[in-house]
């Protein structure tokens, strides 16, 4: 099929025209070009419906949807017609295109843009130019159509029990472990689930568990396209289901029955037949809910700028952490979740996304490599904010040949983690001062050098160790640690290293309003390393103390932490001697759960250090690199003027490399600029390549 070249002066796109059902089964299409210009006067929003009335077209040739779906195996095509001319499209686009065809979706003057077809895949800039326009041809449209592919798997009857678990959304405002607070409907779901698993239908559970697994909730792209876009028609064959139902439906799950859900897909499995090496495809749980649809009600309510939601924080400003919802960590996080077919996209995917200032300085290219578009996307950052925010995402273990200090986007090592919500402030208010080099390879900022490493805490199992469960992923590998070196006469009182120590594992703020604002973070030294003591003694406590009673299975992540670092070393002693695995009588149930929760995160993705100055820290474990990819002894923590957090970096060559954000207590609110002052440190010019 033969392309005309779109002018971008006239904001043209390409839109298919789909023709009614013809007697040999093959779809047909047109295909044409029209203008987002060629507007109608005085026709501007639209109710949320799947298909305009003709009277609401907003141009003179029509109105147009966006289509939403997976390409699926390159290797699989089938044939459709289109201007007259049979092409071979991927099998699950063409099963929509039957789908759309016989729903009478599209034709006349109500058209659909379709990537496969409605770009020139041929074409390197043409395809730069259209993910450029990305953000206005899905905040156009009249719709986007989310086709999740065919009918399979009982998805029907997932569908069913969607819609059944929607109906107790609005009812469940309150999280499933706060028992007492639940209302009396979710009280009543529990109950009756719990007396007859089948209740909400026999095999539903297992159903969901494979409409959840379906490849489309891990395409890239989808993030966007879903994000942006007004109204969403959700088709899976010949169903339907509103977005936000289906939504609605998966946050009670969150809600209500998250640990429940365990018990319910166990059942199914057993009455079904089915074994699943993983129980539920957890990490399509969380993007369908928190990735999706929250994050796109957020974007809307608060125009770019939310605070993040916490335990009674809506009344105590401290603990609401003003943010961007859709900062570097997050965007990352959700490419490295997404699978794509180019390096490239992991950025160019989500650029809808971005805001818009910085991404208007983007110019989407496929005549350059990965390591390239990362670099240029790394210093736009930095030259559009005047800041070295970004540099806390970078480390030299991507693989595309990026600059150390440009976050490879592909890198799949992250985690879902929340130090990047906490506003810490190393390096105050010293502003960011660059320039690059060597064809934007080389990075020239300034800072002080604080601490190198001396000891490191074991590292996680890594993904590559034939991990089948992710809870594998908690525990640890204890050949890894390594022991601190006898070194300095920087001496320490043990009361001042206990409280910095307990400070250092919960990273000095706590993700819920403690009971005691400034001793909270003391509660860690008690918390048992048993669960099985834990949970009893947590029990016993009684009313108050529901939650932290009913983290079965999670407080392993706790559990595993405690007992693989017993023998670590911290200025001369063990760290197991630091706890008393004694829950005192006047215990806080909420300073507890607030010291647990934060250090269980803190050691997620993260391995404990100490430093030659005996300072405590933490650092980034690699669990997607081998033994040479990590952090190591000798290695050194800097402040970098203009970012917010130590940065830890590795001497090479006449400079450095960048290996990631740290953690380092007493250097995390502006400390270095005081060292400074007082003539302990000396501002340097650092070269990281």
């Amino acid at each position: 099929m033969e392309y005309t070249p779109l002018r971008e002066n006239l904001d043209e796109i390409r839109v298919i025209t789909i023709l009614p059902t013809s007697a040999d089964g093959l779809v047909r299409c047109t295909i044409e070009v029209v203008s987002l210009t060629d507007r109608n006067e005085g026709i501007e929003n639209h109710e949320a419906t799947e298909v305009p009335a003709p009277s609401q077209y907003r141009f003179k040739w029509g109105d147009y949807a966006c289509l939403s779906y997976t390409w699926g195996d390159p290797t699989k095509t089938a044939s459709i017609i289109v201007n007259s001319v049979q092409i071979q499209v991927p099998t699950n686009l063409e099963a929509c295109l039957q789908t759309m065809q016989n729903r009478s979706m599209f034709g006349a003057r109500f058209k659909v843009w379709i990537d496969a077809i409605s770009i020139n895949q041929k074409d390197t800039a043409e395809r730069g130019l259209q993910v450029g326009k990305m953000r206005e041809l899905y905040t156009a449209a009249w719709s986007v159509v989310i086709w999740l592919g065919a009918e399979c798997s009982d998805s029907q009857i997932a569908i069913d029990l969607l819609e059944k678990l929607s109906r107790y959304y609005n009812h469940g405002d309150k999280d499933e472990r706060n028992i007492p607070n639940l209302n009396l409907e979710i009280e009543t779901l529990r109950s009756s689930l719990k007396n007859d698993p089948e209740y909400l239908g026999r095999g539903s559970w297992v159903a969901l568990r494979e409409f959840l697994s379906r490849p489309y909730w891990d395409r890239l792209w989808i993030i966007q396209e879903v994000l942006i876009s007004a109204s969403k028609t959700v088709l899976c064959g010949s169903r339907s289901i509103n977005w936000d139902i289906l939504c609605k439906g998966i946050g009670t799950i969150h809600q209500s029955l998250f640990v429940m859900k365990n018990e319910l897909l166990d059942y199914d499995q057993k009455v079904c037949g089915k074994t699943y090496p993983e129980p539920w495809c957890t990490k399509n749980l969380h993007r369908v809910l928190k990735d999706l649809w929250l994050l796109g009600e957020e974007l809307k309510q608060k125009n770019h700028s939310i605070y993040l939601p916490s335990k009674r924080a809506d009344s105590h400003p401290r603990f609401q952490f003003h943010r961007n919802p859709l900062d570097n960590h997050r965007l990352l996080e959700i490419s490295k979740q997404s699978l794509g077919s180019d390096a490239r996209d992991k950025f160019y995917g989500l650029l809808a996304i971005v805001e818009p200032g910085f991404a208007s300085q983007i110019r989407p290219s496929y005549d350059i490599d990965a390591g390239a578009a990362f670099n240029m996307v790394a210093k736009t950052h930095i030259q559009t904010y005047n800041s070295l925010e970004i540099l806390r995402e970078a480390n030299p273990w991507g693989g595309n040949s990026s600059a150390s200090w440009a976050p490879d986007w592909t890198w799949q090592g992250r985690n879902r983690f929340k130090m990047h919500l906490v506003p810490y402030n190393a390096s105050g208010n010293a502003p960011a001062s660059v320039r690059f080099l060597d064809q934007d390879k080389t990075l020239i900022c300034s800072g002080v050098i604080i601490d190198k490493i001396n000891g490191l805490g074991p590292r996680h199992r890594e993904a590559r160790d034939g991990v089948n469960h992710a809870a594998e992923l908690w525990e640890f590998k204890a050949d890894t640690m390594v022991q601190p070196q006898a070194t300095s006469p920087f001496e320490i009182e043990i009361e001042q290293l206990k409280l910095d120590l307990c400070r250092a594992l919960t990273r000095d703020h706590p993700w819920e309003i403690p009971n005691n604002e400034s001793t909270w973070h003391l509660a860690v030294l008690n918390l048992p390393a048993d669960e099985d003591t834990a949970l009893m003694k947590f029990s016993a406590r009684g009313p108050g103390w529901e939650y932290l009673a009913s983290e079965r299975n999670y407080y392993q992540r706790w559990s595993l932490w405690r007992k693989a670092h017993a023998e670590f070393m911290i200025c001369g002693h063990r760290l197991d001697e630091f706890f008393t695995d004694r829950v005192p009588d006047d215990a806080l149930h909420d300073d507890y759960s607030a010291a647990y929760n934060a250090a269980k995160g803190s050691s997620q993705a993260q391995r404990l250090v100490v430093t030659e100055k005996n300072r405590i820290g933490w650092v980034t474990d690699n669990n997607d690199g081998g033994g040479e990819d990590q952090v190591m002894r000798g290695d050194l923590f800097c402040v970098v003027f203009g970012c917010s957090t130590p940065i830890v970096i590795r001497p090479h060559l006449d400079g450095f490399v960048v290996l990631g954000e740290g953690y380092l207590q007493g250097v995390m609110e502006g400390e270095a600029l005081q060292m400074v002052k007082d003539g302990e440190l000396c501002v340097q010019d650092f070269k990281f390549y």
